[in-house]
């Protein structure tokens, strides 16, 4: 059997005994309901079909047939109800998927200016740590080492904000009243592990560690920007993590800017084109680029 169309055809010739009555019923033309039967037949090898009078009656085999395209038919009209209903479900819900220090700083306060805009949508908010494979919400943070990055054509991609690295240390660390640091000058000091798996974040800073010609060592491993940041501050060691990461920032610790080459990682908003409400997308993110840029001014 072909299209659930050719299987409209199939069934109203049966119930009307007539092409053309089916066809009107159908809403096509007489020939396009004709070429439905006759592709059904030829696509079968079964005669479904016989010549009474001027019109057609159904053999013993199309008959039988029926029965099974019934069946099929209302699967479609419910499988189409039940599109038709998760759609209008995504009218009234945005999801976005986000990256823990993305939802601590930024989430807040887009979901109340979505709460104040757009009062009948509910938000849902998905922590999506690690590389990004698919597109799981309608709009989705995702991290990576370029501004540009090359996204596939079924998303909508717009670039929010650069995200440089910067070193944890104790407050009365040598380094602490420091402008800058080299990843350099930082080889011989005690690292603290922040991050889990081979994440974007991690690769970003492994590779300008090995720019630097410095080799990664950690001498504890949180595996978490808060904690790795409370060991710092019991004078622990030092932990290098992306500027959004600070925040909350514990007593006892200092930030101090890494130098060239400063590891850098690019946060990226993408969507889904096919969502019912474009304009919430579109504003969604306009909000969240907004709220990105405002906090990389404040904590620059």
């Amino acid at each position: 059997m072909d299209t659930v169309t050719h299987l409209q055809s199939f069934k109203s010739v049966a119930t009307t005994g007539s092409v053309r009555s089916a066809a009107q019923h159908l809403g096509l033309s007489p020939s396009a309901v004709s070429h439905h039967i006759k592709q059904l037949e030829r696509e079968t090898g079964l005669t479904l079909f016989a010549r009474r009078g001027r019109g057609l009656c159904l053999t013993d085999t199309g008959a039988t047939v029926l029965g099974e395209v019934d069946a099929v038919l209302d699967a479609s009209s419910r499988l189409h109800q039940r599109i038709s209903e998760l759609q209008e479900s995504r009218s009234d819900r945005l999801s976005i998927g986000y990256f823990a220090s993305a939802g601590t700083r930024w989430l807040p306060e887009l979901v109340a200016y979505l709460e104040n805009r757009y009062p009948h949508t509910s938000v849902q908010l998905n922590l999506s740590e690690g590389p990004w494979t698919e597109l799981s919400s309608d709009i989705q943070l995702v991290i990576s080492s370029s501004p540009e990055l090359e996204f596939p054509a079924e998303v909508d991609a717009s670039f929010l904000v650069e995200d440089p690295y910067v070193v944890a240390v104790p407050d009365d660390h040598p380094l602490a009243q420091r402008s800058s640091v080299s990843l350099g000058e930082l080889a011989d000091h005690r690292w603290i592990d922040n991050d889990t798996g081979d994440g974007p974040c991690r690769t970003i800073l492994f590779d300008a560690c090995a720019r630097a010609g410095v080799q990664v060592s950690f001498k504890h491993e949180a595996h978490s920007f808060t904690t790795a940041l409370h060991m710092v501050s019991r004078g622990l060691g030092v932990t290098i993590m992306p500027r959004l990461g600070i925040d909350p920032l514990p007593a006892g610790v200092a930030i101090v800017p890494i130098a060239s080459p400063t590891p850098i990682r690019f946060v990226h908003a993408i969507s889904d084109p096919g969502h019912p409400q474009q304009a919430l997308i579109a504003d969604a993110i306009a909000a969240l680029r907004e709220l990105a840029v405002d906090d990389a001014a404040r904590v620059a």
